[in-house]
């Protein structure tokens, strides 16, 4: 049995009195392709192949369930080739994306996800990374001077 994905979205009324139909996704998948950093070659980094991510979101069909977003710098930038996933307000932060066969396994963990909670494939264990302060950590962190 095939699951079927509804589509939803929400209405949003712009300034101009319009009324806009914004499909809602499940995820939104961040690229680092044009910062300080990644994709250049020139300075020692492996490329990032915006085409291969580009194919692959087209292929599976993913354009009203994940979004696609190459971007400027994430940070940080001594990991490069860095990606940011999105997906169910979860945020999975990847570092050293420089394969196919990584940028695929990407793209089949992101088709297993929208049918069912799966575990990361190892080939992308190994490229994660937090890119942000814990919320169990915050509260270590001293109160900003006003």
């Amino acid at each position: 049995m095939e699951r079927v994905m509804r589509v939803t979205s929400t209405a949003v009324m712009r300034d101009d009195g319009k009324l806009i139909k914004v499909v809602q996704k499940r995820g939104q998948l961040f690229i680092c392709a044009h910062g300080c950093c990644c994709g250049k070659t020139e300075r020692g980094f492996a490329s990032v192949p915006e085409d291969l991510y580009h194919q692959e979101w087209e292929r599976r069909k993913l354009r009203n369930k994940v979004h696609l977003t190459f971007s400027a710098c994430l940070g940080p930038c001594s990991l490069a080739n860095v990606a940011l996933l999105i997906f169910d307000g979860t945020s999975t932060w990847f570092h050293s994306l420089n394969t196919t066969e990584q940028i695929r396994a990407l793209y089949d963990y992101l088709e297993a996800r929208l049918l069912a909670d799966v575990p990361l494939p190892q080939i992308l264990q190994e490229c994660v990374f937090d890119g942000f302060l814990p919320a169990e950590r915050t509260a270590e962190l001293p109160a900003p001077a006003c």
